[in-house]
């Protein structure tokens, strides 16, 4: 049913609400001419009205939450490459069918049949491993600013901090997976259709974001560089300045600067990159079709899409990282528990017992989450193992494409588990990737 069925049904909703009226009108004429059967005829008529309505109502509010998931699910066909052939993809469980993504299928290697892409956002150095946060009195990062500290400071000195954060050399896209090295340049595996893995010639390199179809990459003098499909205009980043962190959505980029403001490139369809007024914010997440913000004050800010309650974390406090995914959010709360909104269908929002967490990653349909003692924990969907992080150790970054998982160790290597339909999770040849 579409959304000209739901109008029809407000329609037909409201006639019966007036014949309702109408024969609410008859009873109390009849009532006054003590006319008791004829009374008791029309009481029946306006009970079965009242059961008629509510349906009617519930039914059109069904199908317009529908349609308007359907939209955002369907958005991936909008700026997903033209040549990429179409097939039908479900819900890893329940097997209801979500859209028509477009995926790839190269000569040799199988397409996908994961869901839609989704990816997660960089987590502060402080929050990777073994340093706890209690005793980081000296140089707080912007991330965990409290109150009695002065938040210009912390601005100022975050940026200079930047190129020796390890969690922001290390990013899962949707088909591929990127890593930033030592000495500032790029290694890359995974689905390069569109050359977005055609990034050996940047240098300088500070952090990075991979998304469905680009990379996104911060240099370290605060501009920004971006490589592979751009038909919604998500690398339009060259003109960008006075950046601390960049983040890579499906058909999106977001910036935030040095002062604590936002620019964002891309779809605009959901109103994803509305943020031009935001303010005092710390830390971003480019999700599916939003994009979430925390504020200074450890509350979080989120424009686009909220067809599944992605915003549920805009009641959050205390929050100190968030992950924007496919249909989720999750955070990370100041006490090392977490916190999930969203879509919920895969258990990807079970994230409540979850302690002394350090750092969170969301993907398509999983969760992934860091401890301070360097394992790993996930939950969700686990069709291609992407949640067999279990026995990982040393871990000191990670994080979660479209259906698989990434993580950085102390020692400079990278893990990797879930789907390889492209080689995203080939990254056993990494070497010299920067971990201060």
């Amino acid at each position: 049913m579409s959304e000209k069925t739901a109008n029809r049904l407000r329609i037909l909703s409201s006639v019966v609400f007036i014949t309702q009226a109408l024969v609410f009108v008859i009873l109390a004429f009849c009532f006054m001419r003590t006319k008791l059967i004829v009374s008791l005829i029309f009481i029946a008529l306006a009970f079965i009205s009242v059961l008629l309505q509510i349906p009617f109502h519930k039914i059109a509010a069904d199908i317009t939450r529908y349609s308007e998931r359907k939209k955002a699910h369907n958005l991936a066909d909008i700026y997903a490459p033209a040549n990429i052939k179409t097939t039908t993809l479900e819900y890893p469980k329940n097997n209801v069918k979500v859209q028509n993504y477009k995926t790839s299928a190269p000569a040799k290697r199988p397409s996908p049949k994961s869901e839609d892409f989704t990816r997660e956002i960089n987590i502060p150095k402080e929050l990777s491993g073994a340093a706890d946060r209690a005793t980081q009195t000296k140089e707080i990062p912007i991330y965990f600013k409290n109150d009695d500290r002065n938040f210009i400071y912390a601005k100022e000195n975050f940026f200079s901090r930047l190129s020796k954060n390890p969690v922001h050399s290390l990013s899962a896209g949707g088909l591929h997976t990127v890593a930033v090295t030592a000495s500032g340049n790029i290694r890359s595996v995974g689905y390069n259709a569109y050359g977005q893995c055609d990034t050996e010639q940047w240098q300088n390199v500070s952090a990075v974001s991979a998304g469905a179809y680009h990379t996104v990459v911060l240099f370290s003098d605060g501009t920004c560089g971006a490589k592979g499909y751009n038909g919604a205009g998500q690398c339009d980043v060259g003109a960008w300045a006075g950046l601390c962190d960049v983040s890579a959505g499906l058909a999106h980029t977001v910036g935030l600067r040095i002062d604590g403001t936002c620019v964002a490139a891309g779809d605009n369809t959901y109103g994803q990159c509305l943020v031009e007024d935001w303010r005092d914010i710390v830390a971003i997440s480019a999700g599916y079709n939003y994009t979430i913000g925390i504020r200074s004050d450890g509350t979080i800010a989120a424009v686009g899409a909220n067809t599944d309650g992605e915003w549920g974390g805009s009641k959050w406090g205390s929050i100190v990282a968030v992950a924007a995914g496919n249909l989720h959010t999750v955070g990370l709360r100041s006490d090392g528990t977490c916190v999930a909104a969203g879509n919920n269908a895969n258990g990807q929002c079970n994230v409540e017992r979850w302690k002394d967490i350090c750092a969170v990653a969301a993907g398509n349909y999983h969760t992934v989450a860091l401890r301070k003692n360097g394992t790993c924990v996930a939950s969700g969907y686990n069709g291609y193992g992407q949640c067999n992080v279990g026995s990982w150790t040393d871990i000191i970054a990670i994080s979660a494409g479209r259906n698989h998982t990434v993580a950085l160790t102390k020692y400079g290597k990278v893990l990797a588990a879930g789907d390889n339909s492209y080689g995203q999770t080939d990254t056993k040849n990494f070497s010299g990737i920067k971990i201060k």
